[in-house]
């Protein structure tokens, strides 16, 4: 006779998750972070072109 299994199966195919649960820390959404990211490349632009000007 077979002894039954009394684990489950692995499902995903692989796959792992990480973060089940909420986790603390700082939440932005996929808009805020595209944002963010659009400032951040703007204002190396104007450094790049204005940059010398204003720090000599």
């Amino acid at each position: 006779m077979a002894k039954e299994k009394t684990s489950l199966p692995p499902t995903g195919a692989g796959l792992m998750r990480f973060f089940d649960e909420d986790t603390p820390g700082i939440k932005v959404s996929p808009r805020g972070a595209i944002a963010i990211v659009l400032i951040f490349i703007a204002l190396e632009i104007l450094l790049h072109a204005f940059g010398t000007q204003i720090f000599g």
